[in-house]
């Protein structure tokens, strides 16, 4: 009796297949690329562990800093697809964690400030900053200076 089923069954899928009526593409996926960026944290006595987020990643994949302190570099990356929204989640040891700070498209940031009062300022890359164009203000209240000339 299953057998007869499993029979009719597939004679069935087969009709249906050659009418016509079954498509056999799969739909196209977005190929996964990545959001790099650069943080300079310019901090005085500030553990934070920091994390990038996308759409894509969510929390399951972003990708995280680990503790840092005081004046540090690093970089973080993480899988991202077109039209994602990007964001930085500061985890402050001993202090307001700082969540959803949207990137707006800045590849380079610095952190600063105690840890009350923290400043995120964000640029388009390191080279914009270097050049001296005045970045974003992503999080607090004060203005975000390029560097110097040379």
């Amino acid at each position: 009796m299953v057998h007869i089923a499993k029979k009719m069954m597939t004679a069935g899928a087969t009709l249906v297949a050659a009418a016509g009526l079954v498509t056999t593409t799969a739909p196209t996926a977005h190929a996964e690329g990545s959001y790099n960026i650069r943080i300079d944290a310019i901090t005085t006595g500030v553990i934070a562990d920091y994390c990038l987020l996308t759409t894509t990643s969510g929390n399951a994949r972003a990708a995280c800093s680990g503790n840092k302190w005081g004046d540090t570099t690093f970089r973080l990356g993480v899988v991202h697809n077109t039209g994602d929204r990007v964001w930085l989640d500061i985890n402050v040891v001993g202090g307001t964690d700082r969540k959803g700070i949207d990137l707006q498209g800045k590849h380079y940031l610095q952190v600063s400030g105690p840890v009350w009062a923290l400043q995120v300022c964000g640029w388009k890359s390191l080279a914009s900053h270097a050049a001296g164009n005045e970045g974003w203000s992503l999080h607090g209240t004060d203005r975000c200076f390029g560097a110097a000339p040379q």
